[in-house]
């Protein structure tokens, strides 16, 4: 019952992130909200909740949170954490989803999961093992296809697109890669809520975001709704409540969902039209990363033995 739970609530993690990026392009597209904008309800008002949940379960400051907190050297990390991980992740992907759509937006910032096996690869000074070759093979051909269709003369992404796809990888992987002592030491929770608060806010100030105005008709307070509470609070949640009853290495393999659920749902409620080659090219890329994810949980099964 309980991995069945921790399946279920990490699908829903899943699930969750593929529709935040949908009613975001729905926003920006449909409704020329900015992007600063959308990037700055998502990350503060959800580091609000992320942080409020956390001192809801606690039901106080434990320990853990004042030692966080009342660190200088902590402070400097969680800065450095929320601008070029959170922040610039969040603003990456939110202009190439306006770029394209949700769906190619999602698998080419999961690209960002094999440059931090490229990174494993360089800072243990070894050469990829031949899971990971194929891994990045599959995730080059992929993007191949995704952005040329298969003909070296033609590009059917633009350059805007490849370029903010790239920002986003680059920046998924140092979003992923940059709060690990602070996570190993405080936990998830408190690192990333704070992390969005600090994000949200610069972001905030960067855009000047009080310049712009938002008409709340119920299609929108519904898109920002998916966006900033079942996009992040609910969907960050639910994933730790997975990685907690299954483990990091089922919790990362079933989260791969996201971008095929983020292709779906573009599908459906953007109307986005996908070609054969197309959805090859994304299923590579989702190979790729579901590969590395198999082979570390038949290590870990390994390990445990």
């Amino acid at each position: 019952m309980r991995h069945a739970l921790g399946y279920a609530t990490t699908v829903v993690a899943a699930l969750c992130w593929g529709a935040s990026g949908v009613s975001a392009d729905y926003l920006m597209e449909r409704h020329g909200i900015e992007l600063s904008l959308v990037s700055f309800f998502r990350m503060f008002t959800a580091g609000i909740l992320t942080l409020g949940f956390a001192l809801a379960r606690a039901r106080r400051v434990t320990p853990q949170h004042r030692a966080l907190v009342s660190s200088a050297r902590n402070w400097r990390s969680l800065l450095v954490y929320a601008l070029f991980g959170l922040a610039a992740c969040q603003i990456s992907y939110m202009g190439v989803i306006r770029a394209s759509n949700a769906g190619t937006g999602t698998v080419l910032e999961y690209l960002g999961l094999i440059l931090i096996v490229v990174w494993v690869c360089l800072s243990h000074r070894r050469w990829p093992r031949a899971c990971e070759a194929i891994a990045i093979l599959l995730a080059l051909t992929g993007t191949f296809l995704l952005s040329t269709h298969g003909s070296l003369d033609t590009l059917t992404l633009t350059p805007t697109t490849l370029a903010w796809g790239a920002i986003a990888a680059l920046t998924l992987a140092t979003y992923t890669l940059l709060p690990a002592r602070l996570i190993a030491a405080y936990g998830a929770e408190l690192v990333v809520g704070y992390g969005l608060l600090i994000a949200g806010a610069a972001v905030g100030l960067v855009g000047r975001v009080w310049r712009y105005s938002i008409t709340w008709t119920p299609d929108v307070i519904a898109a920002m709704t998916v966006t900033v509470v079942l996009g992040t609070a609910v969907a960050f949640t639910a994933y730790l409540w997975g990685v907690d009853r299954i483990g990091p290495v089922r919790a990362s393999l079933v989260g791969s969902l996201e971008p095929i659920a983020a292709t779906g749902l573009s599908a459906l409620v953007m109307g986005t039209s996908y070609t054969v080659i197309d959805l090859v090219g994304i299923l590579l890329i989702v190979g790729a990363v579901v590969s590395i994810s198999v082979v570390d949980l038949i290590r870990a099964r390994r390990a445990g033995q």
